[in-house]
């Protein structure tokens, strides 16, 4: 597949009829793909730490970095022990926990990494109409929070 959604290319209106699901499945795949093989700058596991950090009114914790991570309570104090050692975050005593604050460096990658993102997905939408724009952005919202609500593996039969 060439990249372009199967049905809507003129040349091929004898393709079958397109299966949403599959074609779904296949452009999350490719996305995937795009994401992993980005150019790296900082990690992007402190990139994450940072990102939960900044959607956190107040100090965050890490079973708050774990949700938004989607990973494991122990994996996540892993990933943010790394992001404490690059700067980006600092972590104090509160309690029984620890809270998390970022750090001037940790607000200043978050400004960049927000900046960057928002910069490519320009690039990439701006020659969509805006009417597609608007409908891709609360088609795609919608999916994000289902799948944050409801979770792939929620959904899975028990192997």
């Amino acid at each position: 597949m060439d990249g372009t959604p199967r049905g809507t290319d003129p040349e091929h209106e004898t393709d079958p009829p397109i299966d949403p699901l599959h074609e779904i499945d296949d452009a999350l795949v490719r996305l995937r793909r795009l994401w992993s093989t980005a150019p790296r700058g900082p990690d992007m596991s402190s990139v994450l730490v940072v990102e939960a950090c900044a959607r956190t009114a107040g100090p965050s914790t890490v079973g708050e970095v774990a949700r938004f991570a989607g990973v494991e309570h122990s994996t996540a104090s892993r990933l943010v022990e790394r992001a404490v050692r690059a700067g980006y975050v600092e972590r104090t005593a509160d309690g029984r926990r620890a809270a998390l604050h970022l750090t001037a460096a940790g607000a200043a990658l978050r400004e960049r990494a927000v900046a960057f993102r928002t910069a490519w997905l320009a690039g990439i939408l701006g020659d969509w109409p805006e009417a597609d724009r608007v409908r891709f952005a609360q088609l795609l919202g919608r999916f994000s929070a289902d799948v944050g609500e409801r979770g792939p593996g929620k959904l899975l039969p028990p192997s």
